[in-house]
């Protein structure tokens, strides 16, 4: 025998068309584009002329997102700005808001898109001389494979256009990785993502979630710092608790689990606080799989904005919005009656309306001669056997072009 266990020789015997068959299922399973619903239109929610007038006139009178995250560190320590994922418009404010925030004294972002054991790379390549591409490339490689767009490494840019204006005594501004990435060479075949023997040696090293609170407690909180930290919308959350997360994992070997930003409130209280990124979200009763957050009527007002000033940040609490429910069905699921959107975050950033929001745009060639062996090993899913260069990238950019086919259809 070979030594390749039995599964493993199956699994690269596998045809390319049915790999692509199995990654396809798995990828509509996150964002469902093409389901089929009674009902064909997305839903809205209605509103009244006076509280649409309300609503109207505090979104004028709003600073805007950048400007708000500022203020908002006055009164927080840490900001955990949420996303939901493939949205261009949410990495661009990224690589706007860096130098606001150095501007304005504040000289640090915590990333989720990148590792905290890459962060002597991160530090170098933001402080080099000349930006270095490749080792952007590489160190979001290191954090997930599949993960090849210019939107992300658009950030680590912004940093260092910051730091290269900089006379030599100046603080540096600083990227601070606090992604964890689980060990995925364990998923063999479809059904191991849900299997607790496997998935506890994929976590063997800890849970995605526990690992970014202790890099955000050990980089900002146990020093005193004031941060900003991006993170994917689920890790963001800080009083909106998802029931059924914490029962998938206790199902699957691990209790007592929470996602990082309600561990962080749960420990400090509001020096941390919730500002998700307005986005489509999922909703089952649209024919599409997403909805407008609050049912459209924030798009409508946005869209009233100067073309050149629509970007706004708030409180929820402090806004005409605060009892609106959160139109998503999905993210209700769970949970006892509506879920209000004063519950849901604790601020809102609004970049672009839901009508424009574009997908993010695939780095040609991110896997190559010198990572396809081991972004073959690292896949996030079962294993894809002998695939090439090509196929994986294809993978990248048709990730982002499903997406864009979803976003379309607000349009």
């Amino acid at each position: 025998m070979d030594g390749i266990p039995y599964t493993k020789r199956v699994q690269q015997k596998r045809s390319r068309v049915v790999w692509f068959i199995v990654i396809g299922i798995a990828f509509f399973a996150i964002v469902d584009p093409f389901r089929l619903f009674v009902d064909n239109q997305i839903p809205r929610m209605r509103v009244n002329s006076q509280i649409r007038a309300e609503m109207a006139e505090f979104l004028t009178a709003s600073p805007s997102a950048a400007d708000f995250v500022v203020t908002a560190l006055d009164r927080h320590d840490i900001v955990l700005i949420g996303e939901s994922g493939f949205v261009r418009e949410h990495l661009a404010f990224l690589t706007e808001l860096i130098p606001t925030l150095d501007r304005a004294g504040i000289h640090y972002l915590g990333f989720q898109y990148a590792n905290r054991t890459d962060q002597e790379r991160i530090d170098a390549l933001v402080t080099a001389t000349t930006f270095n591409e490749s080792l952007a490339h590489d160190i979001m490689f290191s954090h997930q494979v599949v993960q090849g767009y210019q939107e992300i490494a658009n950030v680590f840019r912004a940093a260092w256009e910051v730091n290269r204006s900089k006379g030599p005594d100046e603080p540096r501004f600083r990227i601070i990785g606090v992604g964890f990435t689980p060990d995925y060479s364990h998923i063999l075949e479809p059904g191991d993502e849900s299997d607790p023997d496997v998935l506890r040696q994929v976590f063997a090293n800890g849970i995605p979630d526990a690992m970014m609170v202790a890099a955000i407690e050990d980089a900002f909180l146990d020093q005193g710092i004031r941060a900003p930290v991006y993170l994917r919308m689920e890790h963001a959350f800080t009083g909106f608790v998802q029931p059924l997360y914490a029962k998938r994992m206790e199902e699957q070997g691990f209790p007592g689990q929470l996602r990082a930003g309600n561990r962080l409130r749960e420990r400090h209280g509001q020096r941390v606080i919730s500002a998700i990124l307005h986005s489509p979200l999922r909703d089952t009763r649209s024919r599409i799989g997403f909805g407008y957050p609050i049912g459209g009527t924030l798009d409508d007002l946005v869209r009233d904005l100067p073309a050149t000033d629509r970007t706004r940040g708030f409180f929820v609490a402090e806004s005409p919005y605060s009892e609106a429910p959160i139109s998503s069905d999905v993210l209700r699921e769970g949970t006892d009656g509506d879920l209000l959107f004063n519950v849901f975050a604790d601020a809102y950033l609004v970049v672009a309306d839901v009508r424009s929001v574009q997908s993010l745009t695939a780095i040609p060639e991110f896997i190559n001669e010198d990572n396809i062996d081991e972004a073959i090993r690292r896949f996030p899913g079962p294993d894809p056997g002998p695939v090439s260069m090509n196929d994986l990238n294809e993978f990248i950019a048709g990730n982002a072009a499903q997406i864009q086919r979803v976003f379309d259809e607000f349009k």
